[in-house]
């Protein structure tokens, strides 16, 4: 994403005014009421609502208003980019384009240890930006999985996993980018260093590379799925039954259609890549690869003339749930600030921070803040402020603290059910439920979350 659009959402810690334990009220709401309703949108406006009502008593609806009408102004990239993600995918899944890449798939995946094998290349090829390799892996996988039998919350839990990961350990990512830019400011450092910087860090953020190891480690049953994702497996490959059971399995469309020829995926694919990477923008990638999906698709028949440009208003209606989820999500992040969580939260244990301990509190916190506020970037740019100085000030080891916090953010988005990286993930490519992802993935994230945890403990006191 855009760093312009994240750095708008810094919250300033020098002097902030908190409401104390009051400001974990709203979050708690949200959670509490997600797992009762199992839904995810009801509970976010509910959990804002309650935290407007703690800043603006009986005022709190005309708070709440104010906030959501800024929220949408300000907000406008994200419904650009999703509109246009639903479109791409639409356009992609109406011309049946991705039917030669899965027919070259099922050559390879003739099983489902093969299939996570694949899904979580494809997320790493796809290494750009979270939402990238979301789009990437998920839309050219989705079809294989189905064919293995491998459950959607498996499926989702797989490819926002990997795509959470990836774009942090390879800094060409657009992650990569916001983040040297904060190194820079922070520490003081000339345009460029930055990234020399995130680098030198990238062996200290072990949260990414221990969450790789364990999506294959479940993936190829070295250890087995549990709770109500070993549940949702047994279903999918029992019964057939690739959804939750309270949701209805989607009609195939282009189930009787013949295969096409699989540059009709791979042009529009790379071309999305390359513009990208040229202008470090996926709203520029989505545009082109559109463009072109038109270009090729029109001419071939496989999509008619009007039936591609209804393809418009279709993406972005099929988006309306995640926008408005993401959205509302920002919402509540304003109501947290004006709260004072982020500073409340981290003051609660800088005075007990120490050398040693400073890697580990640093990822528990970025985690929690990521978690509750579905904010990565912007706790990033909150925390590295923060750390950084104490870091230096404790002579702690600096690179072990900056990747202590950018794996944090990463373990936030990883773990956040609410977040615009789980809400793309559940809703626009594996269909299900943000509250599928949290009851069925949150427990397969707690051994990776303990064993980076005992890491940066041990490396604490080595480094």
């Amino acid at each position: 994403m855009s760093q312009l659009q994240y750095t708008r959402r810094e919250v300033a810690m020098d002097g902030a005014s908190t409401y104390g334990i009051l400001s974990l009220i709203p979050v708690l709401v949200v959670i509490v009421s997600a797992i009762i309703t199992k839904r995810a949108l009801e509970p976010l406006i509910l959990g804002t609502l309650v935290g407007f009502v703690i800043l603006a008593k009986q005022n709190f609806i005309v708070a709440y208003l104010d906030s959501l009408y800024g929220e949408l102004g300000e907000s406008a990239y994200y419904v650009v980019v999703f509109g246009l993600f639903g479109i791409y995918i639409h356009l992609l899944e109406r011309a049946n384009a991705i039917s030669g890449f899965t027919k070259l798939g099922l050559k390879f995946a003739t099983n489902k240890k093969k299939t996570g094998l694949l899904a979580w290349i494809m997320g790493i090829i796809f290494f750009l930006d979270n939402y990238f390799s979301i789009l990437g892996a998920g839309v050219s996988n989705r079809k294989i999985a189905d064919e293995n039998k491998m459950s959607r919350e498996m499926f989702a839990f797989e490819i926002n996993s990997v795509a959470c990961c990836t774009c942090i350990l390879i800094p060409l990512s657009l992650w990569g980018v916001f983040m040297s830019g904060q190194l820079e400011t922070t520490l003081g450092l000339e345009a460029g260093q930055g990234l020399q910087e995130v680098i030198k860090a990238i062996p200290f953020m072990f949260f990414a590379f221990v969450l790789l190891i364990f999506v294959l480690l479940y993936q190829f049953r070295i250890i087995k799925p549990f709770g109500l994702m070993k549940k949702a497996e047994l279903r999918a490959e029992q019964t057939g039954k690739l959804l939750p059971e309270d949701l209805e399995e989607e009609a195939d469309e282009n189930e009787n259609k013949k295969d096409v020829n699989i540059l009709n995926f791979l042009i529009p694919m790379v071309a999305l890549i390359v513009v990208t990477l040229v202008f470090q923008e996926l709203l520029y990638g989505l545009i082109v690869g559109i463009v072109i999906c038109f270009l090729m698709y029109i001419p071939q028949k496989l999509v008619g003339f009007t039936e591609a440009f209804d393809s418009i208003a279709k993406g972005f209606e099929e988006m309306f749930g995640v926008t408005a989820i993401v959205i509302s999500a920002f919402v509540l992040q304003n109501a947290n600030d004006e709260l004072g969580l982020a500073p409340f939260v981290v003051n609660s244990v800088v005075d007990i921070i120490t050398a040693p301990l400073l890697p580990v509190i640093a990822f528990i916190i970025l985690m929690i803040l990521g978690f509750v506020t579905g904010s990565f970037w912007g706790m990033a740019a909150v925390c590295f402020p923060i750390m950084l100085p104490l870091a230096q000030a404790l002579d702690a080891n600096l690179y072990l603290v900056i990747g202590a916090v950018i794996a944090g953010c990463a373990a936030g988005s990883a773990t956040c059910f609410y977040g615009d990286s789980v809400t793309l993930t559940c809703g626009s490519i594996a269909k299900i439920r943000n509250i599928d992802y949290l009851r069925t993935s949150l427990p397969m994230l707690v051994p990776p979350i303990i064993v980076t945890i005992i890491f940066y403990l041990i490396a604490g006191f080595i480094f």
